[in-house]
């Protein structure tokens, strides 16, 4: 198994146009991405989120709180799956186009959840097997059957903490459209760069957001922090975005660093 391992996490905000109401891929993103990753190690995995492609249907048909029993329901279920992996074969594909091995893990066919945090049959060996092989696995946030109310939304943040529980990475990236957690609203020119999160710096984001504001179908920047701290109890823990990212990877950080 290799070592120095280093898992990144690419958001949806990122990666697609996230406001869109229609799957809408950003293709600068990721040509931006194969840039960076064609020369490094493949000791890697990487896992990213949905942004357009499956938030809009998954937020209108409820698939975070369980089944319902409707038709509808099923039918935006398999859409939103559809557009997921298809987000997931674009950007392993434009991977392999720059040379990179890699091998999708779909969370819908090989895993299951206990609520929205706990994963039930993790496929460890898929990931093994991969890394072993000089090939980079890249999994992301899925629909779910779960254990106690049918179907949830299974959230690349809640599989980037299972990851670094088993392989306890040197380095987890998360990588937002903003260089770090910012000091009020990200979109101000005079905000500043938070760098180190700690408990008290998330409790006072979590107060600043509010429940109401929390509109992301995984939980928004309020989910992603609590989920980071956990990380960090088994890996150094970033929040960068893609300028900075190449810079992270080689140990010049630049971002917000999570802690416990």
């Amino acid at each position: 198994m290799p070592e120095d391992i280093v898992i990144l996490k690419f958001g949806g905000s990122v990666i697609t146009d996230k406001k869109s109401e229609i799957p809408k891929v950003n293709h600068k993103a990721l040509d931006r991405i194969c840039n960076i990753l064609k020369d490094k190690e493949r000791n890697m995995i990487i896992v990213h989120g949905a942004g357009s492609y499956g938030h809009p249907i998954a937020k209108r048909y409820a698939l975070a709180e369980g089944l319902d029993g409707s038709q509808e329901q099923k039918k935006a279920i398999k859409e939103t799956r559809k557009q997921v992996h298809e987000l997931n074969q674009l950007l392993c594909g434009r991977l392999q186009e720059s040379g990179i091995k890699t091998k999708s893990v779909i969370p819908s066919q090989s895993m299951k959840t206990r609520g929205s945090r706990e994963i039930e049959n993790f496929p460890i060996s898929e990931f093994d097997k991969s890394l072993k092989e000089g090939i980079i696995p890249i999994t992301f946030g899925d629909v779910t059957e779960d254990l106690i109310q049918g179907i949830n939304i299974l959230s690349g943040d809640v599989i980037m903490m299972e990851l670094a529980r088993i392989y306890e990475p040197r380095l987890t990236v998360f990588v937002m459209d903003y260089p770090g957690v910012m000091k009020g609203r990200p979109e101000d020119e005079k905000s500043e760069i938070i760098p180190l999160v700690d408990s008290e710096t998330r409790e006072s984001i979590k107060k600043y957001y509010g429940e109401e504001r929390i509109t992301d179908v995984t939980g928004g920047l309020v989910g992603k922090l609590e989920c980071a701290a956990r990380i960090a109890e088994h890996s150094q823990c970033w929040i960068t975005n893609l300028d900075h990212l190449e810079d992270c990877i080689c140990g010049d950080f630049y971002g917000s660093r999570v802690i416990p």
